[in-house]
């Protein structure tokens, strides 16, 4: 349920078992499909490493500095 930011007493009251069943295969899927992609990220961990220099370069203004 925290999955839909949705409280159960809300599915239980206005979804249909069609619409429970759907979501929770598109879940299932979504899931799968993470779990892939972290299994696939750890070989190719040597082509996202980058060095502070490009990491700041490619941020470029998005970092916003407070002092204090």
């Amino acid at each position: 349920m925290a999955e839909w930011h949705l409280p159960p007493e809300y599915i239980v009251s206005n979804w249909t078992h069609e619409l429970l069943n759907l979501m929770l295969e598109k879940l299932v899927n979504r899931k799968n499909r993470e779990i892939r992609d972290v299994e696939t990220a750890g070989s190719t961990e040597q082509s996202r490493t980058v060095s502070d220099t490009e990491l700041f370069a490619l941020l470029g203004d998005q970092i916003k500095v407070v002092k204090q």
